[in-house]
C-alpha cells in the first residue's frame, strides 16, 4: 500500500491535500472499503507531512463519512452508500455559498449551449451512444443510484458529442455536485415521469439536427429538474432561503 501514497505538494494547506490525496485514492477504487490505513506515523512518513496533519486530515475523513477509525485497529475505509454521498451535500451548499439557483444558472448558459452544438456536430456513434444511456435510464425507473448514473452518462455523452473536449471539461467541473443532486433527487415520486421524455425530446432534437430545437428542450429540462432540486431541497429547511 505505501506506493499508493505520495509526498504531497508543497502548495495549499497541508491538510486540504492529504485530504484530497486519499479521497481520490478511494474515490478512484484504489483503497476499497475495509481497507486499513497505515499507521499515523507510517502514513506521516509516506506523505512527508507530521502526525498532526494526518490526523487532522483522518479526523475530516471520518466526518465526511469516508473513514471511521475503531480502537486497536485504525482508520479503515468506509463502504461509501448512496446516503452517505448526498448527506452532505445541503451543508457544502450553504458552506460554499452555492445555491440551487446559481447551479440552475450555470447548467442554462452551459448545458443548453452544449445540446445545441450537439444537434450540429453529433455523429452516429455519438446517436448510438446518447441513445443507449436513455434507453437504459427508461430500464431503471425503480433504482435511483443506476438512474442517477445513466442520467450523468447521457450529458456527458451530449457534451462529448459536440467535440470540443474544452465543454466536457467545463461540464466535469460540476459532476460531482450534479451527481449528488443526481442522487437525492431521483427517487423523488413522479420525476421519471418527466426526466425520461425531457431526454427523449432533447434526443430526437439532437438526431434530427435541429439545434434550436435542441437548445430549447435542454433549456425545458433543466427548468423542469430545477422544480425537482427546490422541492427536495427547499422543503421543510429553514437554513436554505426562498430563491436560494
Amino acid at each position: 500500500m505505501g506506493s499508493l501514497f505520495h509526498s504531497v505538494a508543497p502548495e495549499g494547506r497541508l491538510v486540504d491535500r492529504v485530504v484530497d490525496q486519499i479521497q481520490r485514492l478511494i474515490v478512484d477504487g484504489h483503497l476499497q472499503a475495509g481497507t486499513r490505513l497505515p499507521s499515523e506515523t507510517e502514513l506521516a512518513a509516506q506523505l512527508g507531512v507530521s502526525r498532526t496533519v494526518v490526523r487532522e486530515a483522518v479526523r475530516i475523513l471520518t466526518a465526511k463519512g469516508l473513514l471511521e477509525t475503531r480502537p486497536g485497529v485504525g482508520s479503515i475505509v468506509r463502504q461509501v452508500t448512496r446516503d452517505r454521498v448526498v448527506e452532505p451535500l445541503s451543508y457544502m451548499l450553504r458552506a460554499h455559498n452555492v445555491t440551487l439557483d446559481d447551479l440552475h444558472e450555470v447548467r442554462g448558459i452551459l448545458e443548453v449551449e452544449i445540446a445545441g452544438s450537439a444537434a450540429q456536430q453529433a455523429t452516429n456513434e455519438d446517436l448510438a451512444r446518447l441513445r443507449e444511456a436513455v434507453e437504459a435510464m427508461s430500464k431503471v425507473v425503480d433504482d435511483p443510484m443506476a438512474l442517477a448514473a445513466y442520467d450523468a452518462e447521457f450529458h456527458r455523452a451530449l457534451a462529448q458529442a459536440t467535440h470540443n473536449p474544452l465543454l466536457v471539461i467545463l461540464l466535469d467541473s460540476i459532476r460531482d455536485l450534479m451527481q449528488e443532486v443526481r442522487l437525492r433527487v431521483s427517487s423523488y415520486p413522479g420525476v421519471v415521469d418527466v426526466i425520461i421524455p425531457d431526454h427523449y425530446r432533447v434526443l430526437e432534437c439532437v438526431m434530427a439536427g435541429d439545434e434550436e430545437g435542441a437548445r430549447n428542450a435542454m433549456r425545458e429540462h433543466i427548468e423542469h429538474a430545477r422544480q425537482f432540486q427546490r422541492a427536495v431541497f427547499l422543503q421543510g429547511t429553514d437554513d436554505l432561503k426562498e430563491g436560494q
